[in-house]
């Protein structure tokens, strides 16, 4: 947040000593505003997602002196796990902690989006690109705590360094620095801060042309780049689990098989109108004949580049990864929402509308609500009948596990049961891990209702039968989509 709060004082040089000061506070606290009418829907739910339950499972065992990658596995950089456990350290073992945090780096992006747009087009424009930023995060499922909503804000703060501090060797220095702090909360945005770097290198080639200096420089932008995750690494092997830390962040992955791909059927109704955003934008730098700072413009091109690029990084793309083409489009799409003229304040208007669409909350609150309601129903459920026996859940948010006050053992992570992309790529042969968790004989589990729901895992069939041969139906209900089935054993 120092930061946003930095580059926001840079941005005031060009205006009067009384604008300078309001613009210092009311965008910010509109734009706050803004960031509590879209997200505190979603207080109070333990399950926004599946990713961020299981997150905040691996923030409160770090609490309690557990290690990632060893005592409890994922294959989520480090940093990630760092901000969940900063969150509950400081506001408790809820949802809740995870969730304000969550608000606040949204907030932080909005901001950083705002300042980016305010260059290019005044306050007014600024402020509709904020408010299509959080708009865009809802829409694409960052409403909770996936990772998208919290490496974006470091992106954006590379993105304001390189547009406003261009050429500076220490400004870049510091972009570099974040682009690392950005991978280790995904290790797929490693193309967009390539793409940084390189945008970067031109910068500082055109202040000194030097090749020697530039290959230095260079060298210095990708060793500070890695150094997060290299000091990351080095406290492993200082802990004697340097192995662990190389499967899990660097291995594993190259394991998953191709189940869903890079463009699964569904994929174009669900991102049209996230590629149509910044479309019109272009259309409208090259047609509509604005003049915009060039430069900064064909910047924010790049860095959409990259950031496309980073989505594409993996074999299996879903479709909440195009959250983080959200910040990127909607500041191409400045020229065609600029509400400085008519034509912008209409284009303006329209874009609103169809993101506020797109987001659907009435929709959305609803499910929350019902989601919620079965959290609830099956949490109570095990209450009643005794926690003694432990809860096993194969599909549903690893937040049961928090609320019952059960265990979840080292694969915690629901998926790591059920997911086919997952099958192979766990050290550890799937089906084992689900025979031996059957084994334990748990009192409660959670399933599918019917194992036919997920055609691609080999293990559903497997927990379905064990269901019949010796448990109860006891509750029944939808989170997620997912309609889930409480069992309890005979």
């Amino acid at each position: 947040m120092a930061t946003i709060m930095a580059t926001g004082a840079l941005a005031q040089g060009d205006e009067t000593r009384r604008g300078g000061r309001a613009a210092a506070w009311w965008p910010a606290l509109a734009i706050l505003l803004m960031a509590l009418a879209c997200r505190l829907w979603w207080f109070g739910n333990p399950a926004t997602d599946l990713d961020a339950p299981f997150y905040s499972y691996v923030g409160n065992a770090m609490l309690h002196g557990q290690l990632p990658y060893v005592d409890v596995w994922d294959r989520k950089p480090i940093g990630l796990f760092l901000i969940y456990a900063a969150a509950h350290a400081a506001f408790g073992p809820g949802a809740n902690a995870y969730l304000t945090v969550a608000l606040g780096f949204a907030w932080g992006g909005a901001m950083l989006t705002f300042l980016i747009a305010r260059r290019l087009a005044g306050t007014g424009t600024g402020l509709v690109c904020a408010a299509l930023y959080l708009l865009g995060l809802d829409a694409y499922g960052s409403r909770g705590g996936q990772s998208e909503l919290f490496f974006a804000v470091p992106c954006l703060a590379m993105a304001w360094l390189l547009i406003v501090r261009r050429g500076s060797f220490r400004a870049l220095a510091l972009a570099m620095l974040l682009g690392g702090i950005a991978i280790q909360i995904k290790y797929s945005v490693a193309p967009f801060c390539a793409v940084a770097g390189l945008i970067a290198l031109v910068q500082r080639w055109q202040v000194h042309r030097r090749p020697l200096r530039l290959g230095a420089e260079a060298l210095g932008f990708a060793a500070i780049g890695l150094a997060p995750t290299l000091l990351a690494w080095l406290a492993y092997v200082a802990m004697g689990e340097g192995q662990a830390f190389v499967f899990a962040n660097f291995v594993s992955i190259f394991l998953r098989p191709v189940t869903v791909g890079r463009w699964p059927a569904e994929t174009l109704a669900a991102i049209g109108p996230l590629f149509l955003t910044p479309a019109v934008g272009l259309w409208a730098f090259f047609r509509m004949g604005r003049s915009y700072a060039k430069v900064d413009y064909a910047i924010l091109a790049a860095l959409a580049a990259g950031a496309i690029a980073a989505i594409f990084s993996t074999a299996n793309v879903l479709a909440y990864y195009y959250a983080f083409l959200v910040p990127w489009a909607v500041l191409l799409a400045v020229p065609f929402i600029d509400v400085r003229v008519r034509a912008g304040q209409i284009g303006a208007a329209l874009l609103l509308a169809a993101f506020l669409l797109a987001a659907n909350y009435p929709s959305r609150i609803a499910e929350s609500r019902r989601d919620v309601a079965t959290f609830d129903r099956i949490v109570q459920r095990i209450g009643d009948g005794g926690r003694a026996g432990g809860l096993y859940v194969v599909y549903g948010p690893s937040s049961l596990y928090l609320a019952t006050g059960t265990q979840g053992g080292r694969f915690a992570f629901p998926s790591h049961h059920s997911a086919g992309f997952e099958d192979g790529a766990l050290g550890v042969s799937q089906r084992a891990l689900v025979e031996a968790a059957l084994n334990r004989h748990p009192r409660f589990v959670v399933t599918l209702t019917d194992p036919r729901m997920d055609p691609q895992s080999h293990t559903a069939p497997i927990v379905a039968r064990a269901m019949r041969q010796g448990y109860v139906a006891r509750e029944r209900g939808t989170i997620l989509s997912q309609d889930l089935t409480l069992w309890e054993r005979r």
